[in-house]
């Protein structure tokens, strides 16, 4: 117990630090994880590893950092024990399992920056048993508590953003990953030569920005490639997807698709494109250039490898529902090839729904049987029509109302309503509100675009990586599929459970 009384010790000595200077502070965290991690290395800890009270011992919160290791040798006896990487004392519901989610969501975060390579290791491990018992959803809470305690902005690109969508993907558990996905990705872990004398050097003092203490060297992160990136933002448009918020969905598409590469798109890109197209259908009925940061060449390269998705998108816009179908069906088997099935389905049932936004832009009111009549290339009876434009307004796609004649025997007519008075805003309180939120999020913005300036400003090797044209660690990935997310290739048709 001589080991155990020590560490006690030690977390002593560190809650009284924590009412020193930040100097004194940061010194005695570092001895502690020097320490600890000594400990570790030498097996110190092995004959209490298997002692189910020795964490009764410690406090998750305030000694955060010799519980966090305490866990780690806990796992790394179980683990060579049993030779496996996710043991069986490991998984859900077990007693361990439930040691570590708890930390999880209860751990200093100002203790853990000292120690990120063992905090990640440890989220990582969460990840892994849930999905060995098959129930990624049993990670997904832990995962995205970890990155929002340990960095509330989540504004520093990780490792675990892309660990959290891929369980949220493989979880269906789509909503869970708002929190993160909301947020902006401002920047990428730096080294600690890009700091500024505008952020403080010790990880434990107070910081305006995460970038400060998630470093290439905090072990927060793993090393990050170009595909990385790009995957991340590839599948939070599938979560938008799924959610059927377009809007959000096309703009983390766009960011793909605009990628700045040094050689030719990868099929990250390719398939980002392709989604796009059929998302930007269905948030407004057409597809607009794709962004003026895409060179010329580029543009067409994706037309060319997306030609069938082009072909639908120009029928689309053409308002001939007979070509549309058409396309649809010649396309049918590239649309299952590509796991886009469900969305084109989509994009085939949302033509009435733009077909009638697109009459609005003529007319203030007018009959069914005229709308019937406009939109000819709908195919639909009266009555058909009639329901249809009920589903769209009660769905709030349209804005309009529909006036039944007292005595039933004239045609039913439909007046399309201002866009001022739309009940979004109708509540002065509720304008208020996403006011703020807007402005907040502005802020936010801002501040990180002017730290982003500062550094590119500052940094020789930023430079010099614009002028060869690539400023990622590992080119050779830029031009990889998919890879280990092939897994994650989910039919579309999931999008339609969605409430």
């Amino acid at each position: 117990m001589e080991v155990v009384e020590g560490l006690m010790t030690q977390s002593a000595q560190l809650r009284e630090a924590a009412y020193l200077s930040d100097q004194n502070y940061d010194q005695q965290i570092r001895e502690t994880v020097a320490s600890l991690r000594h400990v570790i290395s030498k097996k110190s800890l092995a004959a209490f590893a298997s002692n189910a009270s020795l964490l009764d011992h410690f406090d998750p919160v305030a000694d955060s950092l010799v519980y966090l290791f305490l866990l780690r040798a806990q796992i790394q006896a179980f683990q060579e024990e049993s030779r496996e990487n996710v043991p069986p004392a490991l998984l859900p519901p077990g007693n361990l399992w439930s040691r570590i989610v708890t930390y999880l969501r209860a751990f200093d975060p100002v203790q853990v920056r000292y120690a990120g390579q063992e905090w990640r290791q440890l989220v990582e491990i969460v990840a892994q048993a849930a999905q060995v018992v098959s129930k990624p959803i049993l990670a997904v809470r832990p995962v995205r508590d970890a990155m929002l305690r340990l960095d509330p902005s989540c504004a520093v690109f990780t490792s675990t953003h892309l660990l959290l969508v891929r369980l949220c993907l493989r979880a269906r558990a789509y909503t869970h990953a708002l929190p993160v996905l909301d947020k902006y990705v401002c920047h990428f872990p730096t080294s600690i030569s890009h700091a500024t004398s505008k952020f403080p050097v010790l990880p434990c003092a107070a910081h305006d920005s995460s970038l400060s203490f998630i470093t290439e060297t905090s072990g927060i992160s793993s090393k990050l490639a170009y595909k990385d990136y790009l995957q991340y933002f590839l599948l939070g448009g599938m979560i938008y997807m799924a959610l059927k918020q377009w809007g959000k969905a096309a703009h983390y598409l766009g960011v793909v698709i605009s990628m700045p590469t040094a050689g030719p798109i990868s099929m990250i890109m390719v398939e980002a494109y392709k989604k796009w197209i059929l998302v930007k259908l269905l948030e407004n009925g057409k597809v607009s250039s794709p962004s003026n940061l895409i060179p010329s060449h580029t543009a067409k390269l994706y037309q060319s490898l997306a030609r069938p998705y082009v072909n639908l998108a120009h029928s689309f816009q053409r308002g001939d529902l007979e070509n549309l179908e058409a396309e649809v069906d010649a396309g049918r088997d590239i649309w299952c090839t590509d796991h886009n099935m469900g969305l084109v389905s989509q994009v085939l049932s949302a033509f009435s729904k733009h077909t009638v936004m697109g009459i609005r832009q003529t007319f203030a009111a007018l009959t069914v049987k005229e709308l019937a009549d406009q939109a000819s290339s709908m195919r639909m009876s009266d009555e058909a029509t009639e329901s249809a434009i009920a589903s769209f307004i009660m769905s709030g796609a349209v804005k309009a109302t529909l006036v039944q004649h007292s005595s039933g025997t004239s045609s039913t007519m439909l007046r399309f309503s201002a866009a001022r008075s739309s009940p979004q805003f109708s509540d002065e309180s509720k304008a208020q509100a996403c006011l703020a939120r807007e402005s907040q999020s502005l802020g936010a913005l801002m501040e990180s675009l002017h730290e982003i300036g500062h550094h590119m400003g500052l940094s020789n090797e930023f430079v010099d990586g614009m002028q060869r044209g690539q400023i990622w660690a590992n080119a050779d990935d830029a031009n990889t599929g998919i890879g280990e997310d092939a897994g994650l290739e989910i039919d579309e048709d999931l999008m339609g459970e969605v409430p």
